[in-house]
Formats: C-alpha cells, sequence, structure tokens
C-alpha cells in the first residue's frame, strides 16, 4: 500500500510539473508609446498589433505614436497615440487576445456619451463582430477621460471610433493585450 501511494505521489507530481506551464497565463504586452519615436500610426506594427488610422475611410496620418496630448491624466501620461476624433483607429492582433485594456482622454472638460465606441470581431478570416461596447468618458483631472477594460472571448481586431464631435481630439495610452 505505502508503494501504491509513493508512486502515485509521484505520478501526480511529474503531471504537474509538465502541466504547469500549460495552464499558466499568457504574458501581457503593455505598450506605453514611449517605445517609439514619434510618427503616424497607420500601417505601424509594435510587438504584436498593427495599427491602422482612416478619415472617411481613407487613410490618414492625423494620428501619431510617441505623441504629447493631455500630459499626466488619470488614465494616459504621455507620451501617448494621440489623433483627430473624426478618424477611426483600428488594433489588428498577430495572436488572439482575450484581454484588451487601454486609457483614452478627450480633448473636452465634459462628460461624453459616448466617449468612444468599441467594436471587436472575432478571430478569423470572416471577423464576425462579438459586438460594441460604448463608453461615456467624465472630466476626471482636466480632459474627458475613461478606462476601457475588455476580458472575454478572443478577438482579433478591435475597432475604436468617437461618436461624440464635441471633442476634436483624442489620446490613447498604457494599451495592454495578451
Amino acid at each position: 500500500m505505502r508503494r501504491f501511494i509513493l508512486l502515485l505521489s509521484l505520478l501526480v507530481l511529474l503531471l504537474s510539473a509538465f502541466s504547469a506551464p500549460a495552464l499558466a497565463a499568457k504574458p501581457v504586452t503593455t505598450l506605453t508609446f514611449g517605445e517609439l519615436p514619434f510618427q503616424p500610426v497607420d500601417g505601424l506594427s509594435i510587438s504584436g498589433v498593427t495599427f491602422g488610422f482612416e478619415i472617411g475611410g481613407v487613410p490618414s496620418a492625423d494620428a501619431h505614436y510617441g505623441a504629447f496630448g493631455p500630459g499626466s491624466t488619470t488614465f494616459v501620461q504621455d507620451p501617448s497615440l494621440e489623433g483627430n476624433s473624426g478618424g477611426v483607429l483600428t488594433l489588428t492582433f498577430d495572436q488572439p487576445t482575450t484581454v484588451l485594456e487601454f486609457g483614452i482622454a478627450r480633448s473636452c472638460i465634459c462628460t461624453l456619451t459616448p466617449g468612444l465606441s468599441v467594436e471587436l470581431f472575432k478571430p478569423g478570416a470572416a471577423g464576425h463582430s462579438r459586438g460594441v461596447i460604448t463608453l461615456t468618458t467624465t472630466p476626471v483631472v482636466s480632459f474627458s477621460e475613461a478606462l476601457f477594460s475588455y476580458s472575454g472571448p478572443a478577438i482579433q481586431t478591435a475597432v475604436i471610433t468617437f461618436p461624440s464631435i464635441t471633442a476634436s481630439r483624442f489620446a490613447l495610452d498604457n494599451l495592454q493585450f495578451h
């Protein structure tokens, strides 16, 4: 009986040692937008994400990586990704992610309902939508701000729009994903 318990214990120990890496959480990537020099974000790829930026369906250079926007606020600290709120910002991940988080600031001291909309797309060529999440931004320090946070089924692409035209500029920072 002792041998059986010893062998069973050894087997459990070996199984847990080999399965631990498989159960470990994926590392989180965080972009603070100081990793690269100031440059247009459209078409830029870094650390597993490719950015797109369009205004009126046309690629635009009016959103920049490594830019300066609101300074240091609750959810955004410069450098940041700063751009024209009339545009559409797309994040396409090299590998599907189950986590997406970022701070957003809009250039007004007002409440924006919604301050932004984020449409999340499933992995795969068809790119079926998982739905649209809207977020109200409120004046926290000096800009209208919010923290976007998603944790759920895998997504490949996020499309960010800024429905309220009251604030003409946006700044995005501290982008996290798996």
